[in-house]
């Protein structure tokens, strides 16, 4: 069995803003031109993100053609305080992982806690893609995410 991927970051935003930032506005801050489907073909910086805000929305990448590539199914949607997603970005909706948004106010803004796992559905590309997840997260929620609030705080 694989264990879940846990990462925490605090960012300088109330949790609003912070959930706001995170799904409402996620086109500002998510690598494309690295962590996307058009990436693959050089056109990242070209494509869309967006979030329909609602438990059984999509998250959607928009390629440069103008073609919706679904990335995920919301399962929970409270806004300011949690996103749920049945995430299955570039596979197909029944070897979807699990992501787990939460978003819990503290005295220096808010902790952004994400856990990734349900992994197993890979069976032998479970240990790979995690370990790809754990990356790509440090990368994507530390860096590209955490800036972005930064630069929303000043």
């Amino acid at each position: 069995m694989t264990d879940p991927i846990e990462k925490t970051l605090t960012v300088p935003l109330d949790r609003a803003t912070a959930f706001d930032l995170f799904t409402n506005r996620i086109d500002r801050w998510w690598p494309k031109d690295t962590h996307s489907l058009a990436a693959e073909n050089g056109r990242g910086n070209e494509a869309r993100i967006r979030v329909e805000a609602r438990v059984g929305g999509k998250v959607i990448e928009t390629l440069p053609d103008g073609t919706e590539a679904p990335w995920a199914t919301v399962t929970a949607y409270e806004p300011g305080a949690r996103l749920a997603l049945s995430w299955y970005v570039g596979r197909d909706e029944d070897e979807a992982t699990l992501l787990d948004v939460r978003f819990t106010q503290t005295e220096a803004g808010t902790r952004v806690d994400l856990t990734h796992g349900g992994f197993d559905v890979l069976g032998a590309e479970a240990e790979t893609m995690c370990a790809n997840y754990t990356k790509g997260w440090d990368h994507v929620l530390g860096q590209c995410y955490g800036q972005q609030c930064r630069l929303a705080a000043a």
